[in-house]
C-alpha cells in the first residue's frame, strides 16, 4: 500500500523510509564521489577556464618587457689592515648594527649614484645614456633601479640592480659598489691630506714658539749667571768642589798636626827624637844609624883592646860622636818640616773656607733668580712638548700618505644574467597552471552554485521530496560513435534490447509495480505523463513508453491530450479522420477514433488537427467517461498531457489518472519550475508517482549521480544491443 500525503501526493514508501533511517550518519567531509561527479560533469568548463587562464598568463608573460637583475655583494670591514703601525686620521666603522645600516643608506645615496653614472659614461661612451646632458637622468635611473639591503645580521651588503638590458643591470650593480668603495677611499685620502696640511702649518708655528722659549731661557740664565752643567749651576758646582777640598784639607791638616804632636811628645819624653816616626822612615836617618852601629862596634872593640887614651880609640869615639851629631841634626830637620807642613795645611784650609764663603754668597743671589728660571723652563718644556706631539703626528700622517684603504671590499661582482627575473617564466608557468586549476575549480563551484537544472536522483529526492522514477537518455548518447538513422519512437521498436529502450522499460516497471488503481482489480491502469515546460521530451517519452509497454504484451493505448501541439498525434495521424475531438463530442465511437501502430501493437487516440475553437473538450465528465471506457478496453492507458505551467487542461487530465509521472529535462529545467509543477498537480488532486529525467547525456560521467544505473553502464554493455 502506498503512502499519500494530505494533498494526495505519493511519498516515499516505508521500505525507502527504512533505508534512509538505517543509513550511516552524515559525513563530516564531503563524499569524494560527489566531488568527482561535479568535476566530471564540468570537465569541459574546467578545461576551458583552465586553458583560458593559462593562455592569459602566457600572453601576459610574453608581452611583458623582460627585466634582468644584477647582484653584487660588499663586505663591510670594521677594521682595515694597517700597512704601517700608526694611528689613522679617520676612524674605522663601529661594530654595531646602526653603523652598518648607515653604510646601507650611504650606498643608496644620490652622490654614489652620480659617481656611478659618471663611471658608466666612461665605461660605455657609445651608449646614448652616457651623454653629458643625460648624466643626471642616468643617475636617477641608477638610484631608482638599485636596491641596497643588508643580508640578515651580517656585515654583508647586497646590491641588486634591475633593467631591461642585462648588461646595464650588471654594470649598475658593479659600478655602484665600486664607486662606494672609491668614495670611501677618497674620503680617507682627502681627510689625511687635509690633516697633513694643517699639521705642517701648525708644526712650523710651534717650532718657532719652542725656539723663542729656549732662547728666552738661555738669555735669562746668562743674565742671571744661572749657567749650569750636569744639572746644577756653576755656583752650586763650585761650592760642591770647595766642600770636597775643605774636607780633604781638614783631613790632611789633622794628619800633619797628629804627626807633629807625636814627634813633639817623643822629644819631651827624652827620646832625642830617635824614635820619631818620620825619622824612623827617613832613608838618611837609616844610613846614619848604620854608620852609628859600625862606629859603636869599632869603639867597643878598641876599648877592649886598647886603653882609654889610645889614639885610635879616641879617633873612633870622635867618629861615633860625629855620626850621632848628624843623626840629631837630621831629626831636628824632620821636626822642622813637620811644623812647616802643619802651617801650610792650615793656611790652605783657611783659603778654601774663604772661597766657600764667597761661593755661598753667590749661590744665595742665584736662588732669588731661580723662580723666574723655573717659569721660563716650564714654558720652554710646554712649547717643546706640544711641538714634539704635532711633529710626531705629522710624521705619522705623512707615513699614511697613499696607504688608505676603504672599510668595504667587493666580495662578489654582478654577472651577466641569462634569464630575466621579470617576468619569471617558471613562476609564471606555475602560477598559470595553479591559477588555471584554481580558476577551473572556482568555475566548477560557481557553476554548481548557479546550476538551476535538476541533474541527479539526489536533487529530486532531497529538494523536490518526491520519488526518482529514472532517467531517459538521449538516443545519440547511447549510440556512441554510431550515427542515428531513425527517430527515438521508431528506434525503441527496431532495437527493443537497446539501452535506450531499456530506460522505458525501467519507467514502465516503476509505474506499474506497486500502488493501487481507482477501480476494480480487472480494470486498466491510467498513467499521465506531464512536464513543467515545453520541449522537455514529454511526448517522446509518452510515445516510447507506450510502444515499449505494448511490445511487452500489455494492451496499451496512448491518448494525446496536448490538443494544441498534438505531438503524439503527428507521429501516426497524417490525414483527416475521427479522433479525440469526435470521440469526446460523441460523434465517433472509440474504435473509430483509435489508430493502431502495427509494429509495436500500440493504439493511439489523438487528433487529426489542432484544437479548432476555445471550447475545452477535456472536461472532468468527458475525461471520466473516456478513462472508464479505456480501462475496460486496455490494461495501460498513457495520457500525454500539455505542459502544466502553461496549459490549464493538464491539471484536469493529471487529476483523472491513477499515477502521474513528471518529466523534466536533465540539467535544463529549473528546480523551481518543477517544484511549482508538483505543487500545482498536488493542489489539483493528482497522484504523483515520481519525477523522471529526460534527454540525459549518459556519456558524461555520473550524469544523473553516482547512485544511478548509468554510473555503471559500462559494466552492463553485454546486456544491451544498440
Amino acid at each position: 500500500m502506498k503512502d499519500v500525503d494530505s494533498l494526495g501526493g505519493e511519498v516515499l514508501d516505508p521500505a525507502e523510509d527504512q533505508r534512509i533511517a538505517d543509513a550511516p550518519p552524515a559525513r563530516i567531509l564531503p563524499d569524494p564521489r560527489v566531488i568527482w561527479l561535479m568535476f566530471r560533469r564540468n570537465a569541459l568548463l574546467f578545461s576551458l577556464v583552465t586553458g583560458a587562464v593559462i593562455v592569459a598568463v602566457a600572453a601576459w608573460t610574453l608581452t611583458r618587457t623582460p627585466i634582468y637583475e644584477g647582484t653584487a655583494s660588499l663586505l663591510v670591514e670594521v677594521a682595515t689592515p694597517d700597512v704601517v703601525d700608526v694611528k689613522a686620521v679617520t676612524k674605522d666603522i663601529a661594530t654595531n648594527s646602526e653603523a652598518i645600516d648607515t653604510q646601507v643608506r650611504l650606498i643608496g645615496s644620490p652622490d654614489v649614484a652620480r659617481r656611478a653614472a659618471a663611471a658608466y659614461a666612461a665605461l660605455r661612451p657609445a651608449d646614448p645614456k652616457s651623454a653629458t646632458d643625460e648624466r643626471e637622468a642616468l643617475a636617477q635611473v641608477i638610484l631608482a633601479n638599485t636596491t641596497v639591503a643588508r643580508v640578515g645580521a651580517t656585515f654583508v651588503i647586497q646590491l641588486t640592480a634591475t633593467a631591461p638590458d642585462p648588461q646595464f643591470a650588471s654594470d649598475m650593480a658593479n659600478l655602484v659598489a665600486q664607486q662606494y668603495i672609491a668614495a670611501q677611499r677618497e674620503a680617507k685620502v682627502n681627510a689625511n691630506s687635509d690633516a697633513g696640511k694643517f699639521l705642517q702649518a701648525r708644526t712650523a708655528e710651534l717650532r718657532a714658539d719652542a725656539s723663542a722659549a729656549d732662547a728666552a731661557l738661555q738669555q735669562y740664565k746668562i743674565s742671571n749667571g744661572l749657567m749650569s752643567a750636569q744639572g746644577s749651576t756653576m755656583a752650586e758646582q763650585e761650592i760642591s768642589t770647595l766642600n770636597q777640598q775643605i774636607a780633604q784639607a781638614e783631613a790632611e791638616l789633622a794628619e800633619k798636626e797628629g804627626r807633629l804632636s807625636a814627634a813633639e811628645g817623643q822629644l819631651r819624653a827624652g827620646g832625642g827624637g830617635a824614635d820619631v816616626g818620620a825619622a824612623l822612615g827617613s832613608g838618611t836617618i837609616g844610613s846614619l844609624r848604620q854608620s852609628e852601629a859600625v862606629a859603636s862596634t869599632k869603639v867597643a872593640e878598641m876599648e877592649s883592646r886598647y886603653g882609654p887614651l889610645h889614639p885610635d880609640l879616641n879617633r873612633a869615639r870622635s867618629e861615633l860622636a860625629e855620626v850621632r851629631s848628624q843623626i840629631q841634626q837630621e831629626i831636628n830637620r824632620i821636626l822642622s818640616n813637620l811644623r812647616a807642613d802643619v802651617r801650610v795645611a792650615s793656611s790652605r784650609l783657611s783659603s778654601l773656607r774663604g772661597s766657600r764663603a764667597r761661593a755661598n754668597g753667590t749661590l744665595a743671589g742665584n736662588n732669588s733668580a731661580a723662580v723666574g728660571l723655573m717659569e721660563l723652563e716650564r714654558r720652554a718644556e710646554a712649547a717643546k712638548g706640544i711641538y714634539e706631539t704635532f711633529l710626531k703626528r705629522l710624521q705619522e700622517t705623512s707615513a699614511q700618505e697613499g696607504l688608505q684603504e676603504a672599510n668595504a671590499r667587493l666580495t662578489s661582482v654582478a654577472e651577466l644574467a641569462d634569464e630575466p627575473v621579470f617576468p619569471n617564466r617558471r613562476l609564471a608557468a606555475l602560477v598559470g597552471i595553479l591559477g588555471g586549476f584554481l580558476a577551473g575549480f572556482a568555475a566548477i563551484a560557481i557553476s554548481e552554485y548557479l546550476r538551476g537544472g535538476i541533474r541527479t536522483k539526489s536533487d529530486i529526492e532531497k529538494r523536490l521530496r518526491v520519488r526518482y522514477a529514472g532517467a531517459i537518455p538521449t538516443l545519440d548518447s547511447t549510440l556512441g560513435k554510431e550515427r542515428r538513422t531513425e527517430p527515438p519512437e521508431e528506434y525503441v521498436v527496431s532495437h527493443p534490447f537497446s539501452i535506450f529502450a531499456e530506460s522505458f522499460r525501467a519507467l514502465q516497471a516503476f509505474m506499474m509495480l506497486g500502488g493501487t488503481k481507482t477501480t476494480g482489480a480487472k480494470s486498466g491502469r491510467v498513467i499521465a505523463i506531464s512536464s513543467a515546460l515545453p520541449q522537455e521530451g514529454k511526448t517522446t517519452t509518452s510515445t516510447c513508453l507506450a510502444r515499449t509497454t505494448a511490445m511487452g504484451g500489455v494492451s496499451t493505448v496512448l491518448v494525446d491530450c496536448d490538443l494544441r501541439r498534438r505531438g503524439s498525434s503527428a507521429l501516426l495521424i497524417h490525414k483527416a479522420r475521427p479522433g479525440l475531438y469526435e470521440y469526446l463530442a460523441g460523434e465517433a465511437t472509440l474504435d473509430e477514433a483509435l489508430v493502431f501502430h502495427q509494429e509495436s501493437g500500440m493504439y493511439l487516440l489523438g487528433t487529426a488537427a489542432p484544437q479548432p475553437d476555445a471550447r475545452d473538450p477535456l472536461t472532468p465528465e468527458n475525461l471520466a467517461r473516456m478513462t472508464a471506457e479505456l480501462r475496460e478496453r486496455f490494461e495501460v492507458t498513457i495520457l500525454d498531457t500539455a505542459p502544466v505551467l502553461g496549459v490549464a487542461d493538464a491539471r484536469a487530465v493529471a487529476a483523472c489518472a491513477d499515477r502521474v509521472l513528471v518529466i523534466t529535462r536533465w540539467a535544463k529545467t529549473s528546480a523551481d519550475a518543477v517544484e511549482a509543477t508538483i505543487e500545482i498537480l498536488l493542489a489539483a488532486g493528482a497522484k504523483i508517482s515520481g519525477v523522471a529525467l529526460s534527454q540525459v547525456d549518459i556519456t558524461k560521467y555520473a550524469s544523473t549521480g553516482h547512485q544511478d544505473i548509468y554510473n555503471y553502464q559500462r559494466q552492463f554493455r553485454g546486456y544491451y544491443a544498440n
